[in-house]
């Protein structure tokens, strides 16, 4: 029986990929860097900042800027905590998840966010007391697909309680965290809207988490299957 959760904060509880778009594509337009938004969802998305600012910049062959880039990143960040402070929607389902499923198993996030980001958007979303570990941007040098993110969750859980990665899934909104996950060995559901060929990367997809729990998402993690509400 899977007793952790651990999941990405963006695009499996909460829907900022609009509000990322809007404020990297407006920060790399400050520095002359213009990207369309079908551009941004094609190289960036599901990156994060920094990185989503290196491939932007690639596309449009602007030189590798180290300075330039950092400033980038920073006014992005800014603009997304601004936006996000006015008001930011969860994803269907997800706030009902967590409450459940926190009386029944451990939660975790491990997300590409910052820290300062998910303790903004947890404490919009009153979710903040649901997480026993979070694991975000600043707690690592090497983000996913590298498996330095789960690995650091399960040793924080272990500190606590001893925790295997055969008894956790994770909960991923694209290709690389799920890459990060069966790095660890360690199941991984995805979550939401993203291409065929990047959901059938994970061991089984769910369009959101309504009318889901660890038990259900553990049966169709074992089967490959997707849920059909």
């Amino acid at each position: 029986m899977v007793d952790v959760v651990l999941m990405e904060l963006e695009g499996v509880l909460a829907e900022t990929q609009p509000l990322r778009r809007e404020a990297l594509v407006r920060s790399l337009a400050e520095d002359g860097v213009v990207i369309s938004d079908a551009e941004y969802d094609a190289v960036c998305a599901g990156f994060p900042v920094r990185q989503g600012a290196l491939t932007a910049a690639a596309v449009r062959s602007m030189p590798r800027d180290e300075t330039a880039i950092d400033l980038i990143t920073h006014r992005a960040e800014r603009y997304f905590a601004d936006a996000a402070a006015q008001g930011l929607s969860m994803v269907p389902g997800a706030r009902a998840f967590v409450e459940d499923s926190a009386a029944v198993a451990r939660l975790g996030i491990v997300t590409r966010a910052n820290r300062r980001e998910v303790e903004l958007l947890l404490g919009l979303a009153g979710l903040s007391t649901a997480f026993e570990v979070m694991v975000t941007a600043d707690d690592v040098s090497s983000p996913k697909p590298s498996p330095v993110p789960y690995e650091r969750a399960i040793e924080r859980l272990a500190k606590k309680r001893v925790s295997r990665p055969a008894l956790a899934i994770a909960l991923e909104d694209g290709p690389l965290g799920i890459m990060s996950a069966h790095a660890v060995r360690m199941r991984c559901v995805a979550v939401g809207a993203m291409p065929v060929n990047h959901a059938v990367r994970a061991d089984a997809y769910v369009p959101s988490l309504e009318g889901l729990s660890p038990a259900t998402l553990d049966a169709l993690a074992t089967r490959g299957t997707e849920w059909a509400p």
